[in-house]
């Protein structure tokens, strides 16, 4: 395994990976009197980060409190409650001990405890984030890249709806191995479908450049590479180590490159029905629009897909081999899922794809190809 390290991921973002990596982020730490820790429902105290920043917090002698609960696909009510908590207890920064979900509560929490303000204020009425509190975001998950990208998410009514701002990327970040070893194997794969997707589609939005190629093609290659070990034995902390290197950096791309089309169907859907896990809808719906993203480059997807088939070429016609190739490494992996698991119906595809070309039409317009809604309730139909 490689050696812990520091890099500068963001603009004010400090990463740092590898076992034990909390430890050398002490100075962070002693900076304040007193620190709220934002987690969810079990994952911070069974991974063991909890106990660790707990522990280096209380050796700093700084007051703390910890606010959990935070769900997946958190409503903005959640946020605002979380929020209110930290600002009673007169926090000065937060810790976010978590995967995606909870680090964009954090982050929204920062803004409101620094500004006020409501979460539906920022989010549905795009007031925008110029001040902030301090985050340290502890990441639960190889999945979302929230720990440096300057992305918040949160469902307001029933539509997911995203904010980005510089103030938003947290001031450090760490991605410890030791704490994904114990995701459960669901969640493992979950997770690095988003990072794939991420890739994917930093690499073919209009906002795409080499740099995001070059990254999406290295991450595509340790997913392919490591996430079969990290499912076989969960213990692994190699193949966590490097499941987590892949998902910040396609936190990184999403950062300079954006996600377009499937996100923005994918948050539809989940906008529509809560419990659908983002990664399960990402897994569920992004092989569908390989074919496309592969015609409009098929330069750039045969480089990032060609280690899931050696034979893939750039040409257009490839377009489908490709998905091929991406639904069955899917599958040697363990995921064979469609929407009818989660419950969905007819009715449920006409909401979402309303979501989807109105209040996500700004991610659908960053896709390489000219989007057709009603070409998009036959895809999601297809797989029902």
């Amino acid at each position: 395994m490689v050696e812990r390290f520091w890099i500068k991921a963001s603009p004010r973002t400090w990463l740092g990976v590898g076992e034990r990596i909390i430890d050398e982020a002490r100075w962070w730490f002693r900076k304040f009197d007193r620190v709220a820790i934002v987690t969810g429902r079990r994952s911070a105290k069974v991974s063991g980060a909890l106990d660790d920043v707990e522990k280096i917090l209380e050796e700093c002698g700084t007051k703390y409190v910890v606010v959990g609960g935070v769900v997946p696909n958190p409503y903005a009510e959640l946020v605002d409650r979380i929020a209110g908590d930290v600002w009673r207890f007169g926090a000065e920064a937060l810790v976010a001990i978590g995967g995606g979900s909870v680090i964009d509560v954090a982050k929204l929490c920062s803004a409101i405890v620094a500004r006020g303000g409501r979460a539906e204020d920022y989010m549905k009425r795009r007031r925008v984030v110029e001040e902030t509190i301090p985050i340290l975001a502890v990441n639960l998950t190889h999945g979302t890249g929230s720990e440096v990208d300057k992305y918040a998410v949160i469902t307001v009514g029933n539509e997911k709806l995203s904010i980005a701002s510089e103030a938003l990327y947290p001031e450090v970040a760490i991605d410890d191995p030791r704490y994904v070893a114990t995701l459960p194997r669901n969640q493992t794969i979950y997770t690095s479908i988003d990072a794939l997707f991420h890739a994917i589609e930093a690499a073919t939005s209009i906002q795409a450049s080499p740099f995001t190629e070059m990254l999406a093609e290295t991450i595509v290659k340790l997913v392919a590479t490591y996430l079969p070990r990290a499912v076989e034995n969960p213990k692994d902390l190699e193949a966590r180590y490097w499941l987590l290197y892949a998902s910040s950096l396609a936190g990184i791309a999403i950062d300079h490159g954006r996600v377009h089309i499937v996100h923005a169907v994918e948050h539809g859907l989940s906008g529509v029905k809560p419990e659908l896990p983002h990664g399960a809808g990402l897994g569920i719906v992004g092989p569908l629009f390989v074919p496309y993203m592969y015609r409009a480059k098929p330069s750039t997807m045969a480089r990032i897909l060609r280690v899931l088939d050696p034979e893939l070429e750039p040409r257009e016609e490839h377009g489908e081999r490709a998905m091929r190739a991406l639904i069955n490494f899917l599958k040697s992996v363990g995921f064979d899922e469609r929407l009818s698991n989660y419950g969905f119906t007819s009715s449920d595809l006409d909401e979402a794809c309303r979501i989807v070309s109105t209040s996500l039409g700004y991610l659908a317009r960053l896709a390489p190809f000219e989007v057709d809604i009603e070409e998009i309730r036959k895809m999601l139909q297809s797989v029902l």
